[in-house]
Protein backbone atom coordinates (compact mmCIF):
# COMPACT_ATOMS: atom_id res chain seq x y z
CA UNK A 1 0.00 0.00 0.00
CA UNK A 2 1.09 3.47 -0.87
CA UNK A 3 2.11 5.67 2.05
CA UNK A 4 2.11 9.65 2.71
CA UNK A 5 4.65 11.71 4.73
CA UNK A 6 2.92 14.46 5.96
CA UNK A 7 4.51 17.54 8.12
CA UNK A 8 2.32 19.49 9.80
CA UNK A 9 3.08 23.05 11.11
CA UNK A 10 1.68 25.17 13.47
CA UNK A 11 2.52 28.98 13.95
CA UNK A 12 2.28 30.24 17.66
CA UNK A 13 2.00 33.88 16.91
CA UNK A 14 -0.36 33.79 14.96
CA UNK A 15 1.98 35.85 11.77
CA UNK A 16 4.17 34.55 9.17
CA UNK A 17 6.53 37.40 7.39
CA UNK A 18 7.55 35.51 4.39
CA UNK A 19 6.38 36.94 1.22
CA UNK A 20 4.40 34.52 -0.08
CA UNK A 21 1.64 32.21 1.64
CA UNK A 22 1.88 29.57 1.90
CA UNK A 23 5.67 29.01 2.32
CA UNK A 24 7.20 27.28 0.06
CA UNK A 25 8.56 23.67 0.02
CA UNK A 26 12.16 24.91 0.11
CA UNK A 27 11.69 27.39 2.53
CA UNK A 28 9.78 24.85 4.78
CA UNK A 29 13.38 22.53 3.62
CA UNK A 30 15.49 25.12 4.72
CA UNK A 31 13.91 25.43 8.00
CA UNK A 32 14.58 21.54 8.63
CA UNK A 33 18.02 21.78 8.02
CA UNK A 34 18.51 24.83 10.20
CA UNK A 35 16.90 22.98 12.97
CA UNK A 36 18.82 20.27 12.50
CA UNK A 37 21.88 22.15 13.04
CA UNK A 38 21.31 24.27 15.52
CA UNK A 39 23.38 24.22 18.65
CA UNK A 40 23.84 20.75 19.84
CA UNK A 41 21.66 18.74 17.19
CA UNK A 42 24.95 19.69 14.82
CA UNK A 43 26.65 16.49 16.17
CA UNK A 44 23.56 14.42 14.89
CA UNK A 45 24.03 15.49 11.20
CA UNK A 46 25.34 12.71 9.62
CA UNK A 47 22.40 11.05 10.21
CA UNK A 48 20.10 13.51 9.19
CA UNK A 49 21.80 14.30 6.34
CA UNK A 50 20.82 11.11 4.30
CA UNK A 51 16.77 11.62 5.06
CA UNK A 52 17.31 15.22 3.71
CA UNK A 53 18.95 14.18 0.66
CA UNK A 54 15.84 11.43 0.09
CA UNK A 55 13.60 13.90 0.70
CA UNK A 56 14.81 16.46 -1.71
CA UNK A 57 14.81 14.13 -4.66
CA UNK A 58 10.77 13.17 -4.10
CA UNK A 59 7.61 14.89 -6.14
CA UNK A 60 6.98 18.30 -5.08
CA UNK A 61 4.44 18.15 -2.35
CA UNK A 62 0.78 18.98 -2.05
CA UNK A 63 0.07 21.63 0.32
CA UNK A 64 -3.17 22.15 2.53
CA UNK A 65 -3.19 25.80 4.24
CA UNK A 66 -5.49 27.96 6.47
CA UNK A 67 -6.36 30.85 4.38
CA UNK A 68 -4.68 33.96 5.45
CA UNK A 69 -5.07 37.19 5.67
CA UNK A 70 -2.10 40.59 5.16
CA UNK A 71 -2.24 42.60 8.08
CA UNK A 72 -1.66 45.96 8.33
CA UNK A 73 1.89 47.64 7.10
CA UNK A 74 3.80 49.11 9.49
CA UNK A 75 7.31 50.81 8.85
CA UNK A 76 11.07 49.98 10.97
CA UNK A 77 14.16 51.17 10.44
CA UNK A 78 16.92 48.68 10.52
CA UNK A 79 20.56 47.80 8.27
CA UNK A 80 19.32 46.46 5.10
CA UNK A 81 21.78 43.06 5.86
CA UNK A 82 24.75 45.30 5.22
CA UNK A 83 26.54 45.81 7.98
CA UNK A 84 29.77 44.57 6.59
CA UNK A 85 30.08 48.00 5.03
CA UNK A 86 31.15 49.66 8.42
CA UNK A 87 33.80 47.34 9.12
CA UNK A 88 36.26 49.99 7.67
CA UNK A 89 35.05 52.50 9.86
CA UNK A 90 34.60 50.02 12.95
CA UNK A 91 38.61 49.61 12.77
CA UNK A 92 38.87 53.21 12.55
CA UNK A 93 37.40 53.30 16.34
CA UNK A 94 34.25 54.77 15.29
CA UNK A 95 31.56 53.47 17.43
CA UNK A 96 29.14 51.12 16.61
CA UNK A 97 25.94 52.88 17.26
CA UNK A 98 27.38 55.89 15.64
CA UNK A 99 28.16 53.72 12.32
CA UNK A 100 24.94 51.84 12.70
CA UNK A 101 23.16 54.85 12.15
CA UNK A 102 24.34 55.88 8.56
CA UNK A 103 22.81 52.46 6.99
CA UNK A 104 19.70 51.77 9.11
CA UNK A 105 17.22 51.61 6.02
CA UNK A 106 13.10 51.68 6.24
CA UNK A 107 11.60 48.74 5.67
CA UNK A 108 7.65 48.53 4.64
CA UNK A 109 6.70 44.76 7.14
CA UNK A 110 2.95 43.57 6.41
CA UNK A 111 2.70 40.21 8.25
CA UNK A 112 -0.02 37.40 7.21
CA UNK A 113 -2.26 36.69 10.08
CA UNK A 114 -3.27 33.32 10.41
CA UNK A 115 -6.39 31.87 12.32
CA UNK A 116 -6.09 30.63 15.42
CA UNK A 117 -6.68 26.92 14.72
CA UNK A 118 -5.04 26.55 11.29
CA UNK A 119 -2.54 24.50 10.32
CA UNK A 120 -0.38 24.34 7.33
CA UNK A 121 0.72 20.87 5.94
CA UNK A 122 2.50 19.33 3.60
CA UNK A 123 2.18 15.74 2.09
CA UNK A 124 4.77 13.74 0.00
CA UNK A 125 3.87 10.57 -1.88
CA UNK A 126 6.42 7.92 -0.56
CA UNK A 127 5.52 4.54 -1.91
CA UNK A 128 5.69 1.34 0.39
CA UNK A 129 6.26 0.51 4.30
CA UNK A 130 9.85 0.18 3.24
CA UNK A 131 10.37 3.43 2.16
CA UNK A 132 8.46 4.74 5.10
CA UNK A 133 10.11 2.75 7.51
CA UNK A 134 13.88 3.58 5.92
CA UNK A 135 13.59 7.54 4.77
CA UNK A 136 10.86 8.74 5.95
CA UNK A 137 10.62 8.22 9.69
CA UNK A 138 14.27 10.06 9.95
CA UNK A 139 12.52 12.92 8.51
CA UNK A 140 9.29 13.13 11.07
CA UNK A 141 11.96 13.20 13.40
CA UNK A 142 13.79 16.37 12.24
CA UNK A 143 9.90 17.84 11.81
CA UNK A 144 10.11 17.77 15.52
CA UNK A 145 13.03 20.24 16.16
CA UNK A 146 11.72 22.80 13.65
CA UNK A 147 12.16 25.88 15.29
CA UNK A 148 10.78 29.04 13.04
CA UNK A 149 9.61 28.99 9.41
CA UNK A 150 9.47 32.34 7.56
CA UNK A 151 11.60 35.22 9.84
CA UNK A 152 13.65 33.56 12.82
CA UNK A 153 10.60 35.46 14.40
CA UNK A 154 8.12 32.89 13.25
CA UNK A 155 8.20 30.30 15.82
CA UNK A 156 6.43 27.36 15.15
CA UNK A 157 5.66 23.79 16.20
CA UNK A 158 6.16 20.94 13.66
CA UNK A 159 5.41 16.99 13.54
CA UNK A 160 5.69 14.60 11.00
CA UNK A 161 4.06 11.73 10.35
CA UNK A 162 3.56 8.44 7.67
CA UNK A 163 0.17 7.35 7.06
CA UNK A 164 -1.70 5.52 4.56
CA UNK A 165 -4.93 7.66 4.21
CA UNK A 166 -5.56 9.52 0.87
CA UNK A 167 -7.79 11.70 2.28
CA UNK A 168 -6.10 15.34 2.59
CA UNK A 169 -6.46 17.07 5.92
CA UNK A 170 -8.86 20.24 6.17
CA UNK A 171 -7.84 23.18 4.95
CA UNK A 172 -9.14 26.25 3.12
CA UNK A 173 -6.40 26.02 0.07
CA UNK A 174 -5.13 22.82 -1.19
CA UNK A 175 -2.68 23.85 -3.80
CA UNK A 176 -0.84 20.80 -5.93
CA UNK A 177 1.63 20.71 -8.82
CA UNK A 178 0.25 21.52 -11.57
CA UNK A 179 2.66 21.30 -14.79
CA UNK A 180 0.09 22.03 -17.35
CA UNK A 181 -1.62 25.43 -18.25
CA UNK A 182 -3.72 25.91 -15.32
CA UNK A 183 -0.93 26.64 -12.45
CA UNK A 184 -1.71 29.83 -10.77
CA UNK A 185 1.10 30.37 -9.09
CA UNK A 186 4.91 29.01 -8.54
CA UNK A 187 6.44 28.13 -5.51
CA UNK A 188 10.37 27.06 -5.02
CA UNK A 189 10.26 23.04 -4.31
CA UNK A 190 13.87 21.34 -3.37
CA UNK A 191 15.62 19.28 -5.97
CA UNK A 192 18.24 16.48 -6.30
CA UNK A 193 21.32 18.94 -4.88
CA UNK A 194 19.72 21.38 -2.63
CA UNK A 195 21.07 19.95 0.91
CA UNK A 196 24.99 20.76 -1.38
CA UNK A 197 23.27 24.03 -2.35
CA UNK A 198 22.61 25.21 1.48
CA UNK A 199 25.75 24.18 2.33
CA UNK A 200 27.72 26.28 -0.63
CA UNK A 201 25.26 29.66 0.77
CA UNK A 202 26.52 29.07 4.37
CA UNK A 203 30.07 28.70 3.55
CA UNK A 204 29.53 31.74 1.17
CA UNK A 205 27.68 33.52 4.04
CA UNK A 206 30.21 32.49 6.72
CA UNK A 207 33.45 34.09 4.16
CA UNK A 208 31.44 36.93 3.03
CA UNK A 209 33.81 39.42 4.32
CA UNK A 210 37.04 37.74 3.06
CA UNK A 211 39.10 38.98 0.10
CA UNK A 212 38.92 42.21 -1.73
CA UNK A 213 35.26 42.72 -1.83
CA UNK A 214 32.22 41.37 -0.03
CA UNK A 215 30.72 38.08 -1.25
CA UNK A 216 26.84 39.25 -1.51
CA UNK A 217 25.86 35.96 -3.42
CA UNK A 218 25.11 33.99 -0.27
CA UNK A 219 21.72 32.61 -1.12
CA UNK A 220 20.48 29.12 -1.78
CA UNK A 221 19.81 29.26 -5.82
CA UNK A 222 19.56 25.09 -6.42
CA UNK A 223 15.61 25.13 -5.71
CA UNK A 224 12.91 23.60 -8.52
CA UNK A 225 10.45 26.46 -9.18
CA UNK A 226 6.98 24.07 -9.63
CA UNK A 227 3.85 25.67 -10.22
CA UNK A 228 0.86 25.07 -8.64
CA UNK A 229 -3.13 25.00 -8.60
CA UNK A 230 -6.06 24.71 -6.73
CA UNK A 231 -7.19 21.43 -6.22
CA UNK A 232 -10.57 22.26 -7.27
CA UNK A 233 -9.23 23.82 -10.75
CA UNK A 234 -9.17 21.02 -13.52
CA UNK A 235 -6.14 19.72 -14.98
CA UNK A 236 -4.72 20.71 -18.48
CA UNK A 237 -2.56 18.16 -20.43
CA UNK A 238 0.69 19.28 -21.80
CA UNK A 239 0.65 17.62 -25.09
CA UNK A 240 3.43 18.08 -28.26
CA UNK A 241 1.75 18.65 -31.86
CA UNK A 242 2.74 17.02 -35.26
CA UNK A 243 1.60 17.31 -39.07
CA UNK A 244 1.83 14.61 -41.22
CA UNK A 245 3.49 15.18 -44.42
CA UNK A 246 4.82 13.25 -47.39
CA UNK A 247 8.10 13.19 -48.33
CA UNK A 248 8.45 16.12 -50.11
CA UNK A 249 6.31 18.38 -47.58
CA UNK A 250 2.58 17.75 -48.78
CA UNK A 251 -0.19 17.28 -46.49
CA UNK A 252 -0.24 13.26 -45.62
CA UNK A 253 -4.10 12.07 -44.87
CA UNK A 254 -5.82 8.92 -43.00
CA UNK A 255 -9.39 8.32 -43.06
CA UNK A 256 -11.28 9.04 -39.57
CA UNK A 257 -11.48 5.18 -38.79
CA UNK A 258 -8.26 4.49 -38.97
CA UNK A 259 -7.35 6.85 -35.98
CA UNK A 260 -5.93 3.87 -34.23
CA UNK A 261 -3.75 2.87 -36.31
CA UNK A 262 -2.37 6.08 -37.07
CA UNK A 263 -1.77 6.26 -32.97
CA UNK A 264 -0.03 3.22 -33.22
CA UNK A 265 2.38 3.95 -35.88
CA UNK A 266 2.99 7.47 -33.66
CA UNK A 267 3.76 4.90 -30.52
CA UNK A 268 6.19 2.90 -32.52
CA UNK A 269 7.73 5.79 -33.58
CA UNK A 270 7.84 7.30 -30.13
CA UNK A 271 9.71 4.00 -28.36
CA UNK A 272 12.41 4.16 -31.42
CA UNK A 273 12.89 7.86 -30.54
CA UNK A 274 13.35 7.16 -26.76
CA UNK A 275 15.33 4.44 -27.39
CA UNK A 276 17.62 6.45 -29.59
CA UNK A 277 17.40 8.99 -26.52
CA UNK A 278 18.44 6.48 -24.58
CA UNK A 279 15.93 6.77 -22.15
CA UNK A 280 15.32 3.84 -19.59
CA UNK A 281 13.75 0.68 -20.85
CA UNK A 282 11.51 0.16 -17.84
CA UNK A 283 10.17 3.98 -18.33
CA UNK A 284 9.81 3.45 -22.09
CA UNK A 285 7.85 -0.13 -21.61
CA UNK A 286 5.51 1.88 -18.82
CA UNK A 287 5.33 5.59 -19.92
CA UNK A 288 5.50 5.09 -23.69
CA UNK A 289 3.69 1.99 -24.39
CA UNK A 290 1.67 1.61 -22.02
CA UNK A 291 2.83 -1.29 -20.24
CA UNK A 292 1.59 0.00 -16.50
CA UNK A 293 0.35 -1.70 -13.42
CA UNK A 294 -3.08 -1.61 -12.46
CA UNK A 295 -4.49 1.17 -11.34
CA UNK A 296 -1.58 3.49 -13.06
CA UNK A 297 -3.36 2.94 -16.30
CA UNK A 298 -4.07 6.90 -16.37
CA UNK A 299 0.64 7.33 -16.08
CA UNK A 300 1.21 7.17 -19.84
CA UNK A 301 1.04 9.21 -22.96
CA UNK A 302 -1.91 9.80 -25.37
CA UNK A 303 -1.20 9.02 -28.64
CA UNK A 304 -4.12 11.41 -30.55
CA UNK A 305 -4.52 11.92 -34.16
CA UNK A 306 -6.31 15.04 -34.97
CA UNK A 307 -9.54 14.17 -38.06
CA UNK A 308 -9.98 17.18 -39.82
CA UNK A 309 -13.38 18.89 -39.08
CA UNK A 310 -15.09 22.54 -37.87
CA UNK A 311 -15.47 23.62 -41.55
CA UNK A 312 -18.81 22.67 -44.09
CA UNK A 313 -16.56 20.66 -46.72
CA UNK A 314 -14.54 18.72 -43.87
CA UNK A 315 -14.02 15.68 -45.19
CA UNK A 316 -12.63 13.95 -41.51
CA UNK A 317 -9.08 12.98 -42.54
CA UNK A 318 -6.22 13.11 -39.94
CA UNK A 319 -3.72 15.09 -40.70
CA UNK A 320 -2.27 16.20 -37.84
CA UNK A 321 -1.90 14.49 -34.49
CA UNK A 322 -0.71 15.12 -30.77
CA UNK A 323 0.85 13.25 -28.46
CA UNK A 324 -0.16 13.73 -24.91
CA UNK A 325 1.02 13.60 -21.35
CA UNK A 326 -0.23 12.59 -18.22
CA UNK A 327 -2.29 15.56 -16.25
CA UNK A 328 0.11 15.07 -13.39
CA UNK A 329 3.13 14.73 -15.41
CA UNK A 330 6.09 17.40 -14.75
CA UNK A 331 6.66 17.69 -18.31
CA UNK A 332 10.45 16.77 -18.33
CA UNK A 333 9.78 14.75 -21.31
CA UNK A 334 8.46 17.45 -23.54
CA UNK A 335 12.25 18.20 -24.98
CA UNK A 336 12.61 14.28 -26.05
CA UNK A 337 8.96 14.53 -27.79
CA UNK A 338 9.77 17.13 -29.91
CA UNK A 339 12.98 15.15 -31.26
CA UNK A 340 10.35 13.21 -32.96
CA UNK A 341 9.83 16.05 -35.66
CA UNK A 342 11.47 14.53 -39.14
CA UNK A 343 10.89 10.56 -38.06
CA UNK A 344 8.47 8.70 -39.77
CA UNK A 345 5.61 6.90 -39.21
CA UNK A 346 6.32 3.00 -39.79
CA UNK A 347 3.41 0.74 -40.19
CA UNK A 348 3.45 -2.98 -39.46
CA UNK A 349 4.52 -4.18 -42.46
CA UNK A 350 8.07 -1.78 -42.49
CA UNK A 351 6.52 1.11 -45.19
CA UNK A 352 7.04 4.95 -44.10
CA UNK A 353 3.66 6.16 -44.19
CA UNK A 354 4.17 9.43 -43.31
CA UNK A 355 6.56 11.75 -41.41
CA UNK A 356 5.88 14.04 -38.84
CA UNK A 357 6.84 17.73 -38.67
CA UNK A 358 6.74 20.36 -35.91
CA UNK A 359 3.02 21.83 -36.02
CA UNK A 360 1.58 25.41 -35.16
CA UNK A 361 -1.76 25.91 -33.93
CA UNK A 362 -4.36 25.96 -36.72
CA UNK A 363 -7.86 26.24 -36.75
CA UNK A 364 -8.46 22.63 -36.81
CA UNK A 365 -6.07 22.25 -33.86
CA UNK A 366 -7.66 24.66 -32.10
CA UNK A 367 -10.86 22.70 -31.74
CA UNK A 368 -9.03 20.07 -30.15
CA UNK A 369 -6.85 22.24 -27.24
CA UNK A 370 -9.37 25.51 -26.83
CA UNK A 371 -11.61 26.33 -23.89
CA UNK A 372 -15.33 25.26 -24.00
CA UNK A 373 -18.08 24.06 -21.37
CA UNK A 374 -19.60 21.67 -25.04
CA UNK A 375 -17.28 19.03 -26.02
CA UNK A 376 -18.30 16.11 -28.90
CA UNK A 377 -16.51 13.43 -29.89
CA UNK A 378 -14.60 13.18 -33.09
CA UNK A 379 -13.59 9.42 -32.60
CA UNK A 380 -16.31 7.01 -30.51
CA UNK A 381 -15.52 6.54 -26.92
CA UNK A 382 -15.33 3.14 -25.94
CA UNK A 383 -17.01 1.76 -22.61
CA UNK A 384 -15.84 -0.37 -20.07
CA UNK A 385 -19.04 -2.15 -19.54
CA UNK A 386 -21.89 -3.97 -21.85
CA UNK A 387 -24.65 -1.90 -22.68
CA UNK A 388 -27.22 -4.66 -22.69
CA UNK A 389 -28.18 -6.69 -19.67
CA UNK A 390 -30.35 -10.10 -20.72
CA UNK A 391 -30.14 -9.14 -24.07
CA UNK A 392 -32.20 -5.67 -23.34
CA UNK A 393 -30.35 -2.26 -24.22
CA UNK A 394 -30.04 -0.56 -20.91
CA UNK A 395 -30.07 3.13 -21.50
CA UNK A 396 -29.08 3.57 -17.40
CA UNK A 397 -26.20 1.48 -17.82
CA UNK A 398 -24.71 3.29 -20.72
CA UNK A 399 -25.25 6.78 -18.95
CA UNK A 400 -23.55 5.51 -15.60
CA UNK A 401 -20.53 3.93 -17.31
CA UNK A 402 -20.44 7.09 -19.32
CA UNK A 403 -20.09 9.14 -16.01
CA UNK A 404 -17.53 6.69 -14.71
CA UNK A 405 -15.82 6.95 -18.30
CA UNK A 406 -15.64 11.17 -17.52
CA UNK A 407 -14.72 10.69 -13.72
CA UNK A 408 -11.59 7.98 -14.90
CA UNK A 409 -10.65 10.75 -16.89
CA UNK A 410 -10.41 13.48 -14.80
CA UNK A 411 -14.13 15.14 -14.77
CA UNK A 412 -15.95 14.33 -11.65
CA UNK A 413 -19.47 13.56 -12.21
CA UNK A 414 -20.73 16.88 -10.30
CA UNK A 415 -18.46 18.54 -12.94
CA UNK A 416 -20.95 17.24 -16.01
CA UNK A 417 -24.04 18.81 -16.23
CA UNK A 418 -25.54 16.69 -19.35
CA UNK A 419 -24.72 14.31 -22.15
CA UNK A 420 -26.03 12.93 -25.41
CA UNK A 421 -24.87 9.83 -27.05
CA UNK A 422 -25.65 7.98 -30.20
CA UNK A 423 -24.17 5.69 -33.07
CA UNK A 424 -24.15 8.55 -35.95
CA UNK A 425 -21.20 11.08 -35.95
CA UNK A 426 -22.13 14.77 -34.80
CA UNK A 427 -19.19 16.08 -37.15
CA UNK A 428 -19.29 16.41 -41.08
CA UNK A 429 -16.40 13.89 -42.30
CA UNK A 430 -17.15 11.35 -39.56
CA UNK A 431 -18.86 8.00 -39.46
CA UNK A 432 -20.84 5.63 -37.24
CA UNK A 433 -18.95 4.18 -34.02
CA UNK A 434 -19.44 0.86 -35.18
CA UNK A 435 -16.67 1.53 -37.88
CA UNK A 436 -13.98 2.67 -36.41
CA UNK A 437 -11.14 0.29 -35.81
CA UNK A 438 -10.51 -0.41 -32.56
CA UNK A 439 -7.34 -2.93 -30.61
CA UNK A 440 -8.19 -6.21 -30.84
CA UNK A 441 -8.54 -6.25 -27.07
CA UNK A 442 -11.31 -3.45 -27.29
CA UNK A 443 -13.27 -4.94 -29.64
CA UNK A 444 -16.27 -6.28 -27.80
CA UNK A 445 -17.15 -3.68 -25.81
CA UNK A 446 -19.70 -1.21 -27.24
CA UNK A 447 -18.61 2.40 -28.47
CA UNK A 448 -20.44 5.51 -28.71
CA UNK A 449 -20.45 9.39 -30.05
CA UNK A 450 -20.96 11.73 -27.19
CA UNK A 451 -21.65 15.05 -26.66
CA UNK A 452 -21.04 16.23 -22.99
CA UNK A 453 -22.33 19.83 -21.50
CA UNK A 454 -19.82 20.56 -18.79
CA UNK A 455 -20.65 23.11 -15.41
CA UNK A 456 -17.66 25.39 -16.02
CA UNK A 457 -15.67 26.00 -19.37
CA UNK A 458 -12.79 23.11 -19.85
CA UNK A 459 -9.41 22.99 -21.59
CA UNK A 460 -8.70 20.39 -24.10
CA UNK A 461 -7.43 17.95 -24.97
CA UNK A 462 -9.93 16.07 -23.97
CA UNK A 463 -10.17 12.13 -24.01
CA UNK A 464 -13.04 9.79 -22.91
CA UNK A 465 -13.12 6.39 -22.39
CA UNK A 466 -10.65 3.27 -22.39
CA UNK A 467 -9.63 3.68 -25.79
CA UNK A 468 -8.31 7.22 -25.10
CA UNK A 469 -4.61 6.56 -25.25
CA UNK A 470 -5.06 4.65 -28.77
CA UNK A 471 -7.10 7.96 -30.79
CA UNK A 472 -10.12 6.72 -29.59
CA UNK A 473 -12.30 9.08 -27.69
CA UNK A 474 -11.60 12.21 -28.83
CA UNK A 475 -13.47 15.35 -28.09
CA UNK A 476 -13.37 18.57 -30.19
CA UNK A 477 -15.41 22.04 -29.08
CA UNK A 478 -17.46 23.51 -31.65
Amino acid sequence: MSHRLRISVSFLTGRYHGTEWPPSPARLFQALVAGATAGCRIREWPAAEPALRWLERLTPPEIVAPDAERGVPYRAYTPNNDADALVPQLAQGTPLKEATRQILTPKSIRPWLLPDDGRLHYLWDIGGAADAERHAAPVCRLARQLLALGWGIDVVASVGEVEETRTPPAGALRLIPAWDRTATRTLAAPTEGFVDDLKRAYAAFRERTHGPAVDTATHPTGYLPVPYRLAGDMPVRQFVAFDLREERGQWQAFPWQDAMLVAAWLRHATKERMTIEQRPADWIARYVCGHTEKGQEGQRLSYVPLPSIGHEHSDGHIRRALVVLPAADSGKSVAYLRRLAGDGLVAADGVTQAWLAPAELDSVQERYVGESSVWTSVTPVVLHGRDHNGGKFRARKVERLLLQAFHESGYPSDLVEAFGYQQAPYWRGGGSARYAQVPRHLAPWPRYHVRVQFRKAVRGPVLIGIGRHCGLGVFAAP
